[in-house]
């Protein structure tokens, strides 16, 4: 009898352990899992830069929406701030991150996948289009990042 009761535990007692192990392990990768990012919407119009969002945090991921409500080419930088004429080559070192004019045309929208991976004070870095004469009419503003 002794032996039927072992028996008819036996299975219920491994389906038990085996939910707790299951259990376990995916609390432990829930806690592992990749954030999800935060939308940042991005309007660029002749010439001014608008953002739903001008202070980020270290380690966040943002997906931007970055949309040319222009009638001209425009390009977007996250960069340090500088004067204008900047050469193609000076923006592309310079950035932390670029979207390229062809990507940018009248009307268009583009996309971009950032994590800041330090902080930058005010006045270290800004959303800038240098385009010829761009920047210098005032598409540009600046952004804190903060840990």
């Amino acid at each position: 009898m002794f032996k039927n009761i072992l028996k008819s535990l036996w299975l219920p007692a491994i389906l038990i352990f085996t939910l707790f192990g299951l259990a376990a392990c995916s609390g432990a990768s829930a806690n592992n899992a990749t954030p999800t990012p935060v939308d940042v919407t991005v309007t660029l119009t002749d010439f001014k830069i608008d953002s739903s969002i001008t202070t980020f945090k270290v380690g966040v991921p943002y997906h931007f929406t970055i949309t040319n409500n222009g009638s001209v080419n425009h390009e977007f930088d996250v960069m340090p701030p500088m004067s204008d004429p900047v050469s193609p080559e000076t923006v592309l070192a310079d950035s932390v991150a670029h979207v390229n004019q062809d990507q940018l045309n009248p009307g268009a929208t583009a996309t971009l996948d950032y994590t800041f991976t330090k902080a930058y004070p005010a006045g270290t870095l800004e959303f800038a289009c240098h385009l010829p004469g761009h920047y210098e009419a005032g598409m540009h503003t600046g952004i804190v990042v903060t840990q």
